[in-house]
């Protein structure tokens, strides 16, 4: 008897034993009151809290503790109480309609975290960050006040709230009724007016005095934030340049290695017009957000005057890399050039005590290096584009010290020569029979820098771009090719050449193409990183010159490491177009 007792009380040790990790979290998630999940929201919207988590082994009740943190980390808003059956599979709870208003604080990075508890099993937590920026929507350009404006087009911008939509409305009176003009877009913070509208009404006159203002909306059209109302008027006639206040550069004068500590930037305004100016404002933001001392005020600029402006600045914490934007709040006869932008990415920078080297994009590097070449080694080049530089034997730093020697004078280029290995791979440009040539990274060696022009098909390839006119989409479209059947589909639809061989058990395709209103001549990804809801890529275009005419949807496929989770594009507006 005493072992058939022993015999039920080990069996119940063992079950509970087992119990004790049965239960996972699944998934945690913010969304918005239209059920979309999102990142960012500003302070008047309404927003749920999801949790699901997994129990292997059936048990008692599952009670769920659902608490928000602040950018400073202290608790600001907690519930308990909701609650799921023990029953074995995946259960998920929800808090619906929390006005953000209720916890909100100050703009920045917020944290929801999850707990779950089935006793006797140990709680399991999770956590996700999202983003409440300004309630406020900060018109940018054109300038309250504004008059004479010559630009072509004109292209109103905005400093968002976070909203998933905005609406532009443009009228001849204050109270912006009747309309001119009004939009919905897509969450982006620009707008070009369209230099032929439909309606005869929409067309702006020159001198007439409009109005405008930018209004935040849901997912449900609801309007969730707002701006106030600017005005400007347009030119009559054109007039020789006499005010224009430029700022010339935008740059990082800190280290980029923790991007949890505050950035320190510096921007260069020079004034190249006639007179002096006056209480010129300076503004800075850093991915959307506003750097802590923005804006600031140079009291007199005189004619050829340069002063430098410096800000502080944090990187929103869910994102690796944010378009740093300076300009100078004035209007004057060349606005184009009123704002500098800089893309920031974890060590992509100046540190302090990096000097005053100036750091060139690959076009303004490949444009220096041309210059040292000599006639004969550009002669062969003509006709490539350059894509990336190497040095197969040095690192990393040792070639930037050899370029900067190279570019200010302390080195010379020695009997540098062009060969060529072989004829350029087929890209998938067969619709419009145009063929871009890869071209090759430099190698760095002693006492000589030979360039070769290195043939992609030499070896495996994972990129391939062009223009196709397959792709007539309107708006931008995003893809993963993720089998070999979509792909020689896909490929077919561009190329005549054979089909790449891609191992799509290790390996996927992303795809993106551009609308035609984006005149693009280049598609290119900045970066890809991994996120807790798969992968995050960058991407943005470079702009054909406006005398170019293009022939197509601009593309590029590009193979990367295979990944289960969802792919999110995100398009940077980098500014400027391919010369």
């Amino acid at each position: 008897m005493m072992k058939i007792l022993i015999g039920l009380s080990l069996a119940v040790c063992l079950a509970r034993a087992s119990s004790a990790a049965s239960l996972t979290a699944e998934g945690i998630s913010v969304l918005d009151a239209g059920g979309n999940v999102r990142a960012t929201f500003s302070n008047s919207e309404t927003l749920t809290l999801r949790f699901q988590v997994d129990n292997a082994v059936s048990g008692n009740q599952i009670s769920f503790t659902f608490a928000i943190l602040n950018p400073s980390g202290g608790e600001v808003f907690t519930h308990t109480g909701n609650t799921a059956p023990g029953t074995v599979g995946v259960s998920q709870t929800q808090l619906s309609g929390i006005p953000i208003s209720s916890f909100y604080s100050t703009p920045g990075n917020y944290t929801f975290r999850g707990e779950a508890t089935s006793a006797p099993d140990p709680t399991v937590a999770q956590s996700v960050n999202f983003v409440i920026a300004s309630p406020n929507i900060t018109l940018i350009y054109p300038p309250n006040g504004a008059t004479g404006l010559s630009d072509s087009p004109l292209t109103f911008r905005w400093i968002g709230s976070g909203a998933s939509q905005y609406r532009l409305t443009v009228s001849e009176n204050a109270g912006l009724y009747p309309i001119t003009h009004q939009i919905i877009n897509s969450g982006e913070t620009s707008y070009s007016y369209p230099q032929n509208p439909t309606g005869p009404r929409e067309q702006l006159v020159p001198q007439q005095m409009y109005y405008w203002k930018i209004e935040g909306l849901d997912a449900s059209g609801n309007t969730i934030s707002e701006s106030n109302i600017s005005n400007f008027s347009l030119r009559a006639l054109a007039s020789s340049q006499s005010r224009n206040v430029i700022v010339n550069d935008l740059s990082i004068t800190s280290s980029l290695s923790d991007l949890s500590t505050p950035l320190n930037f510096k921007a260069v305004v020079y004034n190249a017009g006639n007179n002096a100016e006056t209480n010129i404002g300076v503004k800075m933001s850093l991915g959307g957000i506003s750097a802590q001392d923005s804006p600031k005020q140079i009291q007199i600029l005189s004619a050829g005057e340069t002063k430098e402006v410096s800000f502080t600045a944090f990187m929103p914490q869910d994102q690796e890399s944010g378009l740093a934007v300076a300009c100078v709040d004035i209007f004057d006869d060349n606005l184009t050039d009123n704002c500098k932008t800089k893309l920031v990415a974890k060590d992509t920078g100046n540190t302090a005590s990096g000097g005053t080297s100036k750091q060139l994009s690959y076009d303004e590097l490949w444009a220096e290096l041309t210059k040292r070449l000599g006639p004969d080694a550009l002669k062969a080049l003509d006709g490539y584009t350059f894509q990336t530089i190497e040095c197969a034997n040095c690192s990393g730093s040792e070639l930037n010290d050899i370029l900067e020697a190279l570019l200010s004078g302390d080195a010379t280029l020695a009997g540098a020569s062009i060969s060529e290995t072989g004829g350029a791979a087929a890209a998938p440009t067969a619709q419009t029979g145009q063929e871009t040539a890869e071209a090759a990274a430099a190698e760095a060696e002693s006492p000589a820098m030979d360039l070769e022009i290195v043939d992609p098909s030499a070896s495996f390839r994972d990129e391939w771009t062009g223009y196709a006119s397959a792709f007539s989409d309107k708006e931008i479209s995003t893809f993963v090719v993720a089998d070999k059947k979509e792909w020689k589909k896909l490929w077919q639809s561009l190329s005549e050449a054979e089909l790449p061989d891609v191992d799509f058990s290790h390996k996927m395709v992303l795809g993106i193409v551009s609308a035609a209103k984006d005149r693009a001549e280049t598609v290119r990804i900045l970066s890809k990183r991994k996120t807790e809801d798969g992968l995050a890529v960058d991407y943005y275009f470079i702009q054909a010159p406006k005398e170019k005419e293009v022939p197509a949807a601009a593309y590029i496929l590009k193979v990367v490491g295979k990944e289960t989770g969802k792919v999110n594009f995100r398009r940077l507006d980098i500014g400027g177009s391919s010369k």
